[in-house]
């Protein structure tokens, strides 16, 4: 392969940008979030009955509650009689808010214990809930970002030079970029040493053996190349997630399908021992390598790691076909047998929104995402970088995507089939050009990370791609497929 290595530093483009809660309106200062104090008494008790005329005597110096009316009660009662109740009126200082309409009524105000106790005594009273801090899910924007990533966060076309660090990625500030959630990249080994990874990077298993669990792990660049995609800083969709490097592929980027089952056999029994601990968001497969036909061993691997709880993506691979004649693309959008895949599998598309010329297509494509003139991290050093193609590069966008939402929402997180459903309905459609030879039931949805941000141009220049060489899938064939067999594997 012809290829050329970029030294830089990172740190000169600037840093991640650190990810912070927009102030509350008004300036409220709001208490830490706490349960909900409730309608009914605790402790034994009596049950709550309707109020009386008498009073409490209201004391400053609270915390801040909202109290909510029950609008079942025969008699829904006014904000004023209640605040009365507990020595308050509309007027009072300490009354933050009054809620008068058609749909609900209540009051938010700072109040004691006392106070608190009276209100949850009260039949009418259906909500008495400390007030809990509410983050903005403002958009953040990084500069000096791969084109790839302004695509994935906006729908308008991107232009400028694929070939130069001069876009901006947007994003919502929520869930801190991945933050928690473990990417197993099953490649050729992660250089952990990059400065863009920050220490987030780790090598779990090599098919070498603990000896080879090492900075030094990747003698290809292909992992650090899909891992700096998915969460390296500056070049990462999800800068916030783990990255662990799971080497199934040797130097020459080639290894063999005993050797990626077993990868994913340690992914499963990571997967398994972390989600009972604490602070667990969840685990992801990013699989950017392929088949030159099906294999019934490596796809049952995949659906059964899947139904174990583990996100799955996998590149479509770059032989210009139907995705559903190779594995693991086979395991993708419909499936091979058209039941369903289970895993995402993804195309490739250049920065003008057109289907890369050797990225596969069909019914088992789910999405596509930047797979050209992709610039990430690379080996060799602590700050080089490469810029590759293939399908290969566009598996991590998917990948960081699904970390970027899986810290947001704890659904997604927990079910790869709603996730695979989620970015289905979230990626746009009509805007992947097909390149004249795109094979049947292909959607050409393209992945979205949910901002659909305003327009911004990169750089203009040139984009010489004699300089660059597509790192494609089908100079290999299979030594043999089947359950007992083992097959030859390259990305």
């Amino acid at each position: 392969m012809k290829s050329f290595t970029l030294l830089l530093n990172i740190w000169a483009c600037g840093s991640a940008i650190g990810v912070s809660a927009a102030p509350r309106p008004h300036g409220h200062a709001i208490a830490n979030a706490s349960a909900l104090i409730g309608s009914s008494p605790t402790h034994g008790s009596a049950s709550p009955t309707a109020s009386t005329g008498s009073s409490v005597q209201h004391i400053r110096g609270g915390s801040e509650y909202v109290i909510i009316f029950d609008p079942n009660h025969p008699e829904p009662p006014e904000v004023s009689h209640i605040l009365g109740k507990i020595g308050m009126n509309t007027s009072h200082p300490d009354v933050t808010y009054v809620y008068n309409n058609s749909a609900f009524r209540g009051f938010a105000g700072k109040i004691q214990n006392h106070s608190v106790s009276a209100l949850n005594s009260m039949a009418e009273v259906k909500t008495v809930e400390q007030s809990i801090q509410v983050k903005s899910f403002s958009e953040e924007v990084r500069g000096n970002s791969p084109w790839g990533l302004q695509r994935v966060s906006q729908e308008a076309q991107v232009t400028g030079d694929a070939n130069q660090m001069a876009f901006q990625y947007q994003f919502s500030s929520d869930g801190g970029l991945g933050k928690g959630v473990d990417i197993y990249v099953v490649d050729t080994g992660i250089n952990t040493a990059h400065l863009a990874f920050g220490g987030r990077a780790t090598m779990g298993f090599s098919m070498n053996g603990d000896g080879d669990l090492t900075a030094a792990s990747d003698q290809d660049g292909h992992g650090t190349h899909v891992s700096g995609t998915a969460a390296a800083s500056l070049f990462g969709v999800a800068s916030g997630a783990n990255l662990i490097g799971v080497k199934v592929l040797g130097a020459n980027g080639s290894g063999m399908s005993s050797d990626t089952i077993k990868g994913l056999d340690y992914l499963v029994q990571q997967h398994d021992q972390k989600k009972q601990r604490p602070g667990f968001v969840g685990s992801i497969a990013s699989m950017s390598w392929g088949l030159s036909s099906r294999s019934s061993s490596v796809e049952q691997a995949i659906g059964a790691a899947v139904d174990a709880g583990i996100h799955v993506t996998v590149a479509a691979g770059n032989d210009h076909e139907d995705a559903c004649n190779t594995a693991p693309a086979s395991t993708g959008g419909k499936g091979a047998d058209g039941k369903g895949g289970k895993a995402v599998a993804v195309g490739s598309i250049n920065i003008g929104d057109q289907i890369s010329t050797f990225s596969n297509t069909g019914s088992c494509v789910d999405v596509y995402a930047p797979g050209e003139n992709v610039l990430s991290t690379w080996i060799g050093g602590t700050n080089t970088v490469q810029s590759l193609s293939g399908t290969s590069m566009s598996t991590p966008h998917v990948t960081g995507v699904m970390a970027y939402l899986m810290a947001q929402n704890s659904q997604l997180a927990s079910s790869p089939a709603a996730m695979k459903a989620f970015l289905a309905s979230s990626a746009l459609p009509g805007i992947v050009q097909g390149n004249g030879n795109v094979a049947s039931g292909d959607n050409q949805l393209l992945l979205n990370n949910g901002i659909q941000g305003s327009p911004s141009t990169g750089t203009t220049g040139s984009n010489d791609n004699s300089k660059r060489q597509f790192r494609r899938g089908p100079i290999f064939s299979p030594h043999l497929v089947g359950l007992s067999e083992t097959t030859q594997l390259r990305y």
